[in-house]
């Protein structure tokens, strides 16, 4: 579908087209839509979320619509976008709002320079479920810009202080589009789905043992065992469908741990880990959340170790990080982070009574099983088996189910809170 419009020597065109791989973007599977608004400068733009229903909405400055060809609204029909509107939300902003027929949010923005034509504003939008939608919205509401560069679009949200005022009185069918109130009373928290999905990562398998206890206890064995009780708590509760990234002894890639909690449209994702130190002395519960920068010294080298764990796949996935080229995402990811932080002291809190629940705390470090963009992660070092009193409890059934019990109540009053 395409469509011209003329706006104080401005044009734009606006078509969509389907991605069927989304290439470079760790995680994102599946099939994304791309919507393609051609202008013959490069105006500001704007781009925010809305629901009830869903919408995604683009705003450029300083537009003037005159588009004899086309209606103001009209159904679409294609990948999730079900019908589009344009008019004027106030005398300088052109508005072009996208209903939505699913949570699907932009995986990435970018402005393309003048070829043959104009410019052209490209963003691809992708289906992730209601959270990654939400954390999508809530990031957009709050960062003012992306990086501008020659392919990242500068995305600008305003939470307006003033009415809009109506839309293009010309038609009848601008004055179906008319945004009337206050942008902040349209921005609300996203309805609950029936059941959370929560994806659980049981840490190391297969050929990767992970770390070796003092009589020999391999992490692997210790991690799947935590995360089957954890996984049978919270499916107990009615309130969450709990996935397991791996249902056997097998060896995983962190990424493609990543890959299966997406595939689910996770909204929480929990890894599942058991430490190891030189000093036998060591002993307690941590809960790590990402960060570029660790928190301690002893955080950053447990990331190091833990990363180090593809290598016996052949894959050096410490040294990569197919994210960062992404700005959109890292907007994305910086929330993601934000609510991980909020899991993580819920966490910590359900806990506390636990040998060493509150000696080591709420830690960070860039564990790359954690970077996916939106959705809210947490890694948790149930305790040391390196040494004799931790690893004596972590190989008793009666500990194990307490101890995930716990966090299943943590993980269920995070999410009966959380905004997301």
């Amino acid at each position: 579908m395409s469509a011209k419009a003329d706006f104080k020597n401005n044009y734009v065109n606006f078509r969509f087209g389907q991605i069927y791989e989304v290439r470079g973007l760790e995680g994102f599977t599946g099939s994304a839509t791309r919507i393609v608004v051609e202008t013959s400068i490069a105006p500001e733009t704007r781009i925010f979320l809305l629901e009830n229903p869903y919408r995604l909405v683009i705003d450029t400055a300083n537009t003037e619509w005159n588009v004899p060809n086309l209606k103001h609204s009209g159904s679409i029909n294609f990948g999730p976008v079900s019908s589009y509107r344009y008019g004027k939300p106030d005398s300088n902003t052109g508005r072009l709002v996208f209903e939505l027929s699913e949570p699907a949010a932009p995986v990435a923005a970018f402005l393309l320079p003048p070829e043959d034509a104009g410019y052209r504003i490209v963003v691809d939008i992708l289906d992730r479920g209601e959270t990654a939608f939400s954390i999508a919205k809530e990031a957009l509401r709050k960062t003012p810009y992306l990086a501008n560069n020659e392919i990242d679009l500068i995305i600008q949200n305003q939470i307006y202080d003033k009415d809009y005022t109506n839309m293009s009185d010309e038609t009848e069918e601008a004055q179906s589009i008319q945004l009337s109130g206050r942008v902040v009373e349209l921005i609300s928290p996203l309805k609950r789905p029936k059941r959370w999905v929560v994806t659980i990562d049981p840490g190391h398998g297969g050929k990767d043992p992970g770390a070796i206890g003092l009589s020999g206890t391999k992490e692997k064995k210790i991690t799947f065992n935590a995360s089957r009780r954890l996984a049978e708590h919270l499916n107990n509760t009615g309130q969450v469908i709990a996935r397991l990234t791996r249902e056997d002894d097998s060896f995983i890639k962190l990424r493609d741990r990543i890959a299966i909690a997406r595939k689910h449209q996770a909204d929480l994702f929990v890894s599942i880990h058991a430490d190891a130190a030189p000093n036998a002395n060591a002993y307690g519960i941590s809960v790590f959340s990402l960060s570029d920068k660790a928190s301690d010294k002893e955080a950053e080298l447990i990331a190091e170790r833990e990363n180090k764990a593809d290598l016996l796949g052949g894959l050096d996935l410490a040294a990569q990080d197919p994210q960062a080229a992404n700005a959109l995402l890292g907007m994305f990811q910086r929330e993601s982070m934000n609510e991980s932080t909020y899991l993580a002291k819920a966490i910590l809190e359900q806990v506390r009574s636990f040998p060493g629940g509150d000696k080591r705390g709420h830690r960070f470090a860039g564990f790359a099983v954690l970077k996916s963009p939106d959705i809210p992660s947490v890694l948790i070092e149930m305790g040391f088996l390196t040494n004799k009193q931790d690893e004596a409890n972590l190989n008793k059934n009666k500990y194990i189910d307490k101890l995930t019990k716990k966090i299943a109540d943590a993980i269920l009053k995070y999410l009966n809170s959380s905004q997301l």
